[in-house]
């Protein structure tokens, strides 16, 4: 009777660890998607900076970040009709982003 209950009780710890590493490994593949790795000497050097402002390297990215998407240009510069003309390749640009 005890090296039933031994049994049981391995395979329910057994089933746990198995159910336990499922969910982290699920949840880890859902963080990969929105992480993003820095360079290791970028973190340290952000790092002892964030620790002498007093704030995190996530918000020192965040803020790198949102200055540069302000000054990022999303769309390329339109295209004249006179460089169409010279090149009928380019309305198929305008035709693709119709479609989009």
């Amino acid at each position: 009777m005890a090296n039933n209950y031994k049994r049981f009780i391995q395979n329910q710890f057994e089933k746990a660890k198995s159910t336990a590493s499922e969910f982290i490994s699920s949840r880890s593949e859902e963080q990969e998607e929105g992480t993003i790795e820095l360079n290791p000497q970028y973190y340290v050097e952000l790092k002892a900076i964030a620790d002498m402002q007093h704030t995190t390297v996530q918000e020192i990215v965040n803020a790198i970040i949102v200055q540069y998407l302000a000054s990022a240009p999303y769309e390329s510069t339109p295209i004249s009709v006179d460089q169409k003309e010279d090149n009928p390749l380019l309305y198929l640009v305008g035709i693709c982003k119709l479609e989009d």
